[in-house]
């Protein structure tokens, strides 16, 4: 019996192989809503899965074995014979897409089926995920088959047997040692992440990682900067605040929603970590405010608090209407941007003023100001060291991933292409600062660039390129992207794209900052 998160790599008859046929059979597609599951078994055929877009937990149960992982979209992966599969939508947001392609292998001499299934590809259970860059294109053909086409189903048996040979190049490329143990690191922080309010048996799971408990804790701190307990204890608080905050709920709750079931050791351990007791922090977290800015609600939810009222941007251009929403709700602060004296005081007849020219100085000086003026300093400061310690193990992929290898930055959200320069400050600090990357020659004394084009990118000369797309963006739209920089540097194989998804407009604040922090440390454990 394998155990949840445990991954082994399977054996395959190289010899046998080539004396089977793969024989389509069928294509059925899966949409799971949010926090929903979806069940599929397979009989005797075999069956590759395709996430299509967010993120599923994948549970297969066959031979007496069970093994579950996450799967991200764009991941194919293998079902084999006589499984029971169970599919996790754990997004809270979005429903989630999978398509299941089965087929059966049948043997070429005889072409008939077999008795009982072929092992093929494995002889235990495992769940190892590949990608292929045309595998989009390719699913709708799947996704688009009546059954009465003949030249339609050779296509698509051209298609599976290239699927075949992805998988196949996968598990004969095993991964090193360390990659195969910084994946399961991450598999575990995002499961944390996830069912944080779950008891934990950190023992047993550092087990289970197949490199030794010693080299596992050594592994998640390089990875996290942090001890499993005690990045397990961050992500606990972090979730209170916003309980805290938001709710009229007692200690007790909070912390039992937490995964506390001691309130008096979850206010001890707040305390000792917030600088203040729960009681203290609601009673400053639950004031009523006004954000009357977009940019500002990236800091106020790293903090726990969610405004009563925000304004979109350029509602001071028109100001009365924004004025009457404001008088309407009444809040007890007001976060405001630089706007004329007239309106200044206007607002100030309603509820205290805090004006914050967020141009002039950086994010973490304005994320320090928010925070006094809500007395919750501490929490800020607890969330700046951690995030200090993010950006450091960060650098340490970086240097260890990329070397000097240069990285150009693009904000992709658009018709064209926006070039990152080192004299951009909100994508200096973070980027060229904070995580060390190597900017191109070509963008060293620049702000920005405006580019048309991928082939006007590729003319800058950069190993790699970070494309920053809308959250919204389709993966087809980033699949294409990937392509078509791939199809422009033939010659230089190192050339890989990193996605970072956000949202657009990309605003310089606390939250965004840390998405960009953990989504580049994300694709550098992958990256090989």
């Amino acid at each position: 019996m394998y155990a949840e998160g445990c991954e082994c790599r399977m054996l395959y008859d190289s010899t046998q192989l080539h004396q089977l046929l793969f024989e389509y059979m069928s294509t059925e597609e899966l949409k799971i809503p949010c926090r929903s599951q979806a069940d599929v078994s397979t009989g005797d055929e075999y069956a590759f899965g395709f996430v299509q877009q967010d993120k599923i937990r994948v549970t297969l149960r066959a031979r007496g074995q069970r093994l579950s992982g996450n799967v991200l979209g764009g991941d194919l992966f293998l079902i084999p014979p006589g499984s029971a599969c169970t599919f996790d939508n754990l997004s809270a947001n979005h429903t989630a897409a999978l398509v299941v392609i089965r087929f059966q292998c049948v043997p070429k001499k005889l072409h008939v089926l077999p008795a009982s299934p072929l092992p093929i590809f494995a002889e235990r259970l495992e769940l190892i995920r590949f990608r292929i860059p045309q595998v989009r294109s390719w699913i709708q053909d799947f996704i688009g088959d009546s059954g009465d086409d003949a030249a339609h189903y050779y296509q698509l048996q051209s298609h599976l047997y290239g699927l075949a040979a992805a998988y196949m190049t996968t598990i004969q490329k095993p991964k090193q040692p360390e990659a195969e143990l910084l994946d399961y690191v991450e598999q575990t922080r995002q499961y944390m992440v996830e069912r944080y309010n779950n008891p934990f048996d950190m023992e047993e799971i550092a087990r289970l990682s197949g490199g030794g408990s010693s080299r596992f804790y050594q592994a998640f701190r390089r990875h996290t900067g942090l001890s499993p307990h005690k990045y397990m204890t961050k992500i606990r608080l972090d979730m209170s605040l916003s309980l805290l905050a938001d709710s009229s709920l007692p200690i007790l709750d909070v912390a039992h929603s937490v995964g506390y079931p001691d309130e008096y050791y979850f206010s001890r351990l707040f305390k000792k970590h917030m600088g203040m007791s729960p009681t203290e922090y609601a009673l400053s977290a639950r004031r009523k405010i006004a954000c009357l800015a977009p940019i500002f609600l990236g800091d106020l939810s790293v903090l726990g608090i969610t405004p009563h009222l925000v304004l979109e941007r350029g509602w001071w251009e028109a100001p009365e209407e924004g004025l009457r929403k404001v008088a309407e709700e009444a809040p007890e602060l007001i976060f405001i941007p630089p706007v004329t004296d007239d309106v200044h005081r206007a607002l100030s007849r309603i509820a205290p003023v805090v004006m914050l020219d967020w141009k002039r100085y950086s994010w973490k000086e304005r994320l320090l100001d928010i925070s006094r003026a809500l007395d919750i300093s501490t929490v800020a400061e607890r969330w700046l060291s951690y995030f200090e310690v993010k950006t450091e193990n960060a650098r340490y992929l970086v240097r260890k991933r990329l070397g000097d290898e240069s990285v150009l930055l693009v904000n992709a959200s658009g018709l064209g292409f926006r070039v990152f320069g080192m004299q951009m400050r909100k994508m200096k600090d973070l980027f060229y600062d904070d995580l060390q990357v190597t900017p191109p020659a070509l963008v060293r004394n620049m702000s920005f660039l405006d580019v048309a084009s991928v082939q006007g990118l590729s003319e800058l000369d950069s190993d790699h390129v970070v494309f920053l797309v809308d959250i919204a963006d389709s993966e087809d739209r980033c699949a294409e992207l990937e392509h078509h920089w791939r199809s422009l540097n033939r010659d230089r194989p190192k050339k890989n794209c990193f996605f970072i998804r956000t949202r657009q407009p990309l605003m310089n604040n606390a939250a965004v900052h840390e998405s960009l922090v953990d989504q580049m440390v994300s694709h550098l454990v992958q990256y090989t």
